[in-house]
């Protein structure tokens, strides 16, 4: 998945925040991370679904998805982000379900 991170998560873990930037193009991404993530929209229009609600969000908009939950990412056409993760002081592990194209 392209990105790239701006402030490097640990797999050791961190007490401050991590920061990745990321794009999705006709494409959705799932994962679940024992920490807070924030994803603000920096282009595109981002879909999530998580906890049984799903949001829109537009350039300037952010979404909050809680630890522990699992969180489906979408942009049916292009959607850039900046993530900010919560801290992780112990380490614990996120899990990727993995990346999947939406036009076939």
């Amino acid at each position: 998945m392209p990105g790239r991170a701006i402030i490097e998560p640990s797999p050791h873990g961190w007490v401050g925040v991590a920061m990745t930037e990321w794009e999705l193009r006709a494409a959705e991404w799932t994962d679940q991370h024992p920490f807070d993530e924030y994803n603000f929209v920096l282009a595109g229009e981002l879909h999530v679904e998580s906890d049984g609600q799903v949001a829109v969000a537009a350039v300037g908009d952010t979404i909050r998805v809680r630890a522990g939950s699992t969180g489906r990412y979408w942009a049916p056409v292009y959607a850039r982000m900046l993530s900010i993760y919560a801290p992780n002081p112990e380490g614990l592990d996120s899990q990727s379900m993995g990346l999947r194209r939406l036009d076939g």
